[in-house]
């Protein structure tokens, strides 16, 4: 069992355009919704560095992962949050 600890915001936070991010330690993950193709998906993204997610996007360091815009989506995206997490424990 994973010991990353997350429940992401659902859709009366995501509707509104909003970006959730968090950490644990050094474990760092940002959540915002995006728009593709007229298309409704939500984007995840993790790193494990000392510096910020601009910063480490930039040095191209961030593992991102797609996920329907849906509540099973997000459920998927915590899952592949708390696995990304669980790698960096190794």
């Amino acid at each position: 069992m994973s010991k990353l600890n997350i429940s992401l915001p659902r859709f009366d936070y995501m509707c509104q355009n909003n970006t959730y991010s968090g950490s644990q330690g050094r474990f760092r993950y940002k959540f915002f919704p995006e728009k593709k193709d007229d298309v409704d998906t939500v984007l995840v993204a993790a790193c494990y560095f000392d510096n910020c997610y601009e910063v480490e996007l930039e040095a191209g360091r961030v593992t991102c992962q797609e996920f329907d815009y849906s509540n099973d989506g997000i459920d998927a995206a915590e899952a592949w949050l708390s696995a990304q997490y669980d790698e960096t424990q190794k």
